[in-house]
C-alpha cells in the first residue's frame, strides 16, 4: 500500500516539522514569545509557506512534476488558501480566531501533511522522487519550459540543417550530425502538462478570492459583539504577583475591574468569595465602554488553613445562580504568627466548664447505646501527662450491621456569657495502630459544639496523642460540647479505647502558628536538660546552665527545680528563656538540679524522675597519707597516696639530696581514692618527695616522705610457669638474700578478682605456690604481686603477669569448602585462624589430607592473621578429607573437619 521503496529525501521534512514546532514555541509560548523580530519571523513562515508547501508536496511528490519556482509560487499561494479556510472554520468552533488555535492548528494540518508526503514518495522510485538542489532551482527560474522546446526543436529539424550545410563543408556537417545522432534528448513524459499547471493557478487565484469575499462577508455581516470584561490586578496594578498568602492581621489587597462593551447602561454586582463565604458586595452602574477599577481589600471572615479558592462573581442587574462572569485565585490562609504569652490564656473568663482536666469525676456524662460492649471511666495515669484521662473503651469486634453510625459520646452543657470565636483545645488519642491513616476508616474520633462536627479523624495508624486545637464561636448561653467514638455499622470493627483530656478554650489570638490542615497542633514534646556540673565546687556561688530541643515549634521557656536530698523540689526559676543562671548554696550540701521544658505549641516536657546533674559544696581539705615500698630500695620503689574522698589530680615532686634535678611523676588511680606511681632511683642517693593532691572542689592538701638506697638489698625473682595458660599455674619467688618469713603472695585477674594461692613448697632460699584458677576469673592479663621482709625487716616488693586464656583459637575461614565441587585435581588447601589472647602455637599445628599428615610440606604464615597453605597434587575424583588442629599457647585446642569433592 505504502511502497517498498525508500524515501531518499527527507530533509525538507525535518525542517517542516522542526519550523512548525519552533513556531508554536516563539508564537505562543512566554517568555519565548517576548522576542518579537523572531516571533514575527515564524508567523509569516506557518501562515504564508510552510502548510502550502506541505500541501504542493504531497500532491506532486515527483521532481519531474513541476518545476522548482512553481512549486514555491504554489507553496506561497496555497498557505493564504489554508489559512484563510483554517482560520473560517476555527472561528465557528468554542476556541474562535485566536494566535493559539490558528498556530496550533495550522501545525496539525502541516503535521498530517508531511504525513502523506512521506506515503506518496515511498510509492515512487528513488530516482523520480523529489529532492531540493539551490543550483537547479536558481536554473529553473532562468529556463523551464523554453529549454524543453529548444531540445525538440533541434532534434525534429535537424534534417534541413543537414541540407542546409551540406554543400559547403561535409566532412564537418557529417561530424557534427553524428554528435547530434548520439545525444538525443528524450521528451519528459511524466511532466505535468502546461494546461494542468495553469489550471492549478486558476484554481488558487479563484480559492483565495473565495475565502476573501467569505472573510469579507462575515465582517459585513457580523453583529456588533456585546459583552462585560472582569479582570483582577495585583497590588501594583499588573497582571502579576497576585497574593497567595492571607491571615486575619494580612488581608488581601487586590484591584478588581470591570469594563463595559454592552452597548447599554449596565448595573453590576460584584461579589468576593472565599470558598462560597462571601467577603464584599460592591454594586457598580457603567455605561457603554465605562471602566471601573478598584482596590479591594478582603479579611476572612472564618478561620481556615490551607488552600482556598478567591474568587470574583460579576452578576448583571441581580444576583443569580449563576455568576456573568467570575475570575478566581487560589490563596492560602495563614494562622496568626503570635506566639502565647502565658499559659494562663488557656482559661476565658467567661466560659463555665467544669472538671476540664478530668481529675475529677464531675461535670461530663457518659452515654453508651450498648454498654455491653462499649463503656465509658475515669483512668488514673492515662493521661497526657500522667494524670487521669476519660476513656471510651470499645471491645466489640465485627459487625453491628443495620447500617448507620453508632456513636458513643462524652459531653457537657457549658455556658458563655456572650457570643465569641475561640478557641477549642483538646489532647485525644487512640490506642489502635493498624492500618493506614486517611485509607478505609470505619471508626472515628469527633469532636463537636452544639451539634456541629468541629473536627474528626480515623482511627487507622499510630497517630498517639493529638492536640487538637479549632477555631469554634461559642454561644451566649448553653453550648453543647460532645466528644464521640463514631462507628460505621456495616463495616468490620476493631476494639479500640479513646482517651480524651485537658479540655479548654483560648482566644482565638493564641492560634499557635504550628497549626496543621486539620486543625491540630504537632505534638512532640520537648526535651531539656541540666548540663553536667563538677562534682564539688569550694565557693557557695556557681554557675548552672541547661538546653533543650523540640523537633517542631521549639523551645518556649524552661522551668528549673532543686533539691537537696534528691526527692524533694522547689521551684528555682519560672518561664525562663535563658540557658544559664548563677546559683547560690550553702557550704557543706549537695545541690541537685533538673529542668522541665516547654514549647511554642504549650506542650510540657514529661516530669525527670531523677536530677539531671549534682554538686556539692566542700571546702574541707582532704585527708592524705603516704606509702613508700619497698624503702630503702636498691632500684624501684611504689609510691601509694590514699585519701579520705575522692581527688580530682595528684602531683608527685621527687627531689634528689646530693645532685641532680627535681623531676614531677605521674600517679594513675582507677578510683579517686587511691592513687600509685613506680619510680627507679637513678643514682645512691637519699630522695625528697612532696605530694599536692587537690579534691573536685579544689581544696588543696599535701604530704611528705623520703626515699632511702641502699646497695645491699635485692629484689625478688619471680618465675611463672606457664606464662600463658588455660589451667593452674606455679610460681616460684627466689629472694636474693634471707627472708625473716614466707613471701606474700597474691593474684588479681583482669577485673581485679583474686585467685587463690598456696604454697606448695619451700626449699632453701625458694618458695614455690600454685595459682588455682576457678570459673569466676576472667581471662586475660593477670598480676602477681610479691612483698616480703628480711631479716634485717627492709621490704621487698615485685611484680609480674601471665596469661590466662581458655577460650579456643578461632577458624576463621577454609577453602575449598565443606562441600564444594572443585573441578581440578591440584586444589590448593588454605585456613585462616587466630587466637586474640596468648596468640596461635606454629608448632602445634596439625593438618591431615585423607588421613596423612602434610603439615611439614605446608606453610606457614602469619601477617593479620595465622595461614596455613598445601598445595595438593594428583588427588582422583571423589570426595577428600581435610582435618585441621589450631593450638593456641595457653593450650586451647580447636579441630575443624570438612570435605570437599574433586570432578576433574
Amino acid at each position: 500500500m505504502f511502497g517498498s521503496n525508500k524515501c531518499a529525501y527527507t530533509q525538507d521534512l525535518k525542517l517542516l516539522l522542526v519550523a512548525s514546532l519552533l513556531s508554536v514555541v516563539f508564537i505562543l509560548i512566554p517568555p519565548f514569545n517576548e522576542i518579537a523580530l523572531v516571533r514575527i519571523l515564524f508567523a509569516l513562515l506557518i501562515i504564508f509557506f510552510i502548510p502550502g508547501y506541505a500541501f504542493i508536496s504531497a500532491l506532486f511528490p515527483s521532481n519531474k512534476e513541476i518545476s522548482g519556482i512553481e512549486r514555491f509560487t504554489l507553496s506561497v499561494g496555497f498557505s493564504i488558501v489554508i489559512m484563510v479556510f483554517d482560520g473560517f472554520i476555527v472561528s465557528l468552533t468554542e476556541w474562535k480566531f485566536r494566535p493559539n488555535s490558528i498556530t496550533l492548528s495550522l501545525v496539525i494540518l502541516t503535521a498530517i501533511f508531511i504525513i502523506l508526503i512521506y506515503i506518496s514518495r515511498k510509492r515512487l522510485p528513488e530516482n523520480e522522487q523529489f529532492s531540493f538542489s539551490y543550483s537547479a532551482f536558481i536554473q529553473s527560474l532562468n529556463s523551464d519550459d523554453e529549454v524543453h522546446t529548444e531540445v525538440e526543436e533541434t532534434k525534429y529539424q535537424s534534417t534541413e540543417m543537414d541540407k542546409r550545410f551540406s554543400a559547403s563543408n561535409r566532412k564537418k556537417i557529417s561530424s557534427v550530425r553524428k554528435k547530434n545522432r548520439t545525444t538525443p534528448t528524450e521528451p519528459n513524459t511524466n511532466r505535468i502538462p502546461p494546461e494542468i499547471t495553469k489550471a492549478l493557478m486558476i484554481a488558487m487565484v479563484l480559492s483565495i478570492i473565495i475565502a476573501g469575499a467569505m472573510f469579507a462577508y462575515a465582517k459585513a455581516t457580523r453583529e456588533k459583539e456585546s459583552f462585560t470584561a472582569l479582570y483582577i490586578l495585583g497590588p501594583d496594578g499588573k497582571a502579576e504577583n497576585y497574593p497567595e498568602n492571607f491571615s486575619t492581621s494580612n488581608p488581601i489587597h487586590i484591584i478588581a475591574g470591570i469594563e463595559n462593551y454592552e452597548h447599554a447602561d449596565v448595573n453590576y454586582i460584584l461579589q468576593a468569595k472565599l470558598d462560597g463565604s462571601v467577603l464584599d458586595e460592591i454594586e457598580v452602574t457603567l455605561g457603554h465602554e465605562d471602566k471601573w477599577e478598584q482596590e479591594l481589600v478582603l479579611t476572612p471572615t472564618k478561620f481556615k488553613q490551607g488552600r482556598q479558592k478567591l474568587e470574583f462573581a460579576l452578576y448583571k442587574e441581580e444576583i443569580g445562580y449563576f455568576a456573568y462572569r467570575s475570575v478566581h485565585l487560589w490563596v492560602t490562609q495563614e494562622i496568626s504568627t503570635e506566639t502565647i504569652d502565658t499559659t494562663d490564656s488557656k482559661i476565658i473568663n467567661f466560659i463555665e466548664m467544669e472538671n476540664p482536666s478530668m481529675e475529677s469525676d464531675g461535670g461530663w456524662t457518659f452515654i453508651s447505646s450498648n454498654e455491653t460492649s462499649v463503656i465509658g471511666n475515669y483512668l488514673n495515669e492515662s493521661g497526657i501527662y500522667t494524670s487521669r484521662a476519660f476513656i471510651i473503651n470499645n471491645t466489640f469486634e465485627g459487625y453491628w450491621g443495620q447500617g448507620g453510625y453508632e456513636q458513643y459520646y462524652l459531653q457537657q452543657e457549658i455556658y458563655s456569657n456572650i457570643t465569641e470565636d475561640v478557641l477549642l483545645s483538646v489532647y485525644l488519642k487512640d490506642n489502635y495502630t493498624g492500618g493506614t491513616s486517611g485509607e478505609d476508616e470505619y471508626q472515628f474520633k469527633r469532636v463537636t459544639l452544639n451539634n456541629l462536627i468541629v473536627w474528626s479523624d480515623g482511627i487507622n495508624g499510630d497517630e498517639g496523642w493529638q492536640h487538637v486545637v479549632v477555631p469554634v464561636t461559642i454561644l451566649e448561653g448553653k453550648n453543647t460540647l460532645t466528644f464521640a467514638l463514631a462507628q460505621n455499622r456495616n463495616m468490620n470493627l476493631k476494639a479500640v479505647e479513646f482517651s480524651i483530656d485537658e479540655v479548654s478554650f483560648m482566644p482565638i489570638s493564641s492560634i499557635s502558628p504550628y497549626m496543621k490542615e486539620d486543625n491540630t497542633v504537632e505534638f512532640d514534646l520537648p526535651v531539656s536538660k541540666v548540663l553536667q556540673l563538677p562534682q564539688s565546687v569550694n565557693e557557695n556561688k556557681f554557675v548552672v546552665s541547661w538546653n533543650g530541643t523540640d523537633k517542631g515549634s521549639g523551645i518556649y521557656y524552661y522551668n528549673i527545680d532543686y533539691s537537696t536530698d534528691g526527692i524533694n523540689w522547689k521551684r528555682w526559676l519560672s518561664k525562663t528563656t535563658s540557658i544559664s543562671a548563677e546559683f547560690e548554696g550553702e557550704m557543706g550540701k549537695t545541690y541537685y538540679f533538673k529542668s522541665r521544658a516547654v514549647d511554642n505549641v504549650l506542650n510540657e516536657e514529661m516530669e525527670h524522675p531523677l536530677a539531671d546533674a549534682s554538686i556539692k559544696l566542700d571546702s574541707t581539705t582532704p585527708q592524705i597519707e603516704l606509702d613508700i615500698t619497698p624503702n630503702p630500695t636498691s632500684s624501684t620503689t611504689y609510691l601509694t597516696v590514699e585519701s579520705n574522698k575522692p581527688l580530682m589530680e595528684v602531683k608527685c615532686l621527687i627531689t634528689p639530696h646530693t645532685f641532680g634535678e627535681a623531676e614531677y611523676i605521674k600517679l594513675s588511680t582507677s578510683d579517686n581514692i587511691k592513687w600509685t606511681a613506680k619510680y627507679t632511683v637513678k643514682l645512691e642517693d637519699d630522695y625528697d618527695v612532696e605530694i599536692s593532691a587537690k579534691d573536685n572542689a579544689n581544696n588543696t592538701a599535701y604530704t611528705f616522705g623520703t626515699i632511702y638506697t641502699d646497695i645491699s638489698a635485692e629484689e625478688l625473682s619471680i618465675n611463672i610457669d606457664p606464662e600463658k595458660t588455660s589451667d593452674d599455674v606455679e610460681i616460684s619467688i627466689i629472694p636474693s638474700i634471707a627472708l625473716k618469713e614466707e613471701p606474700h603472695v597474691t593474684v588479681t585477674d583482669v577485673y581485679g578478682h583474686y585467685l587463690d594461692v598456696n604454697l606448695k613448697s619451700s626449699s632453701g632460699n625458694k618458695y614455690v605456690y600454685t595459682v588455682v584458677m576457678d570459673d569466676i576469673m576472667k581471662d586475660g592479663v593477670a598480676r602477681v604481686t610479691v612483698t616480703a621482709k628480711t631479716v634485717n625487716s627492709h621490704s621487698l616488693y615485685e611484680t609480674d603477669t601471665f596469661i590466662i586464656d581458655r577460650v579456643e583459637p578461632t577458624i576463621k575461614s577454609f577453602n575449598p569448602s565443606d562441600g564444594e565441587n572443585v573441578n581440578t585435581n591440584s586444589p590448593a588447601i588454605i585456613a585462616l585462624f587466630f587466637d586474640d589472647r596468648s596468640g596461635i602455637d606454629k608448632s602445634k599445628i596439625v593438618l591431615r589430607i585423607n588421613g596423612i599428615d602434610v603439615t611439614k610440606d605446608s606453610e606457614i604464615t602469619e601477617i593479620d592473621y595465622v595461614s596455613i597453605t598445601y598445595p595438593t597434587s594428583g588427588l582422583v575424583n571423589g570426595e577428600v578429607e581435610v582435618y585441621l588442629s589450631v593450638t593456641d599457647e595457653a593450650g586451647n585446642t580447636k579441630i575443624k573437619e570438612w570435605s570437599f569433592h574433586v570432578i576433574s
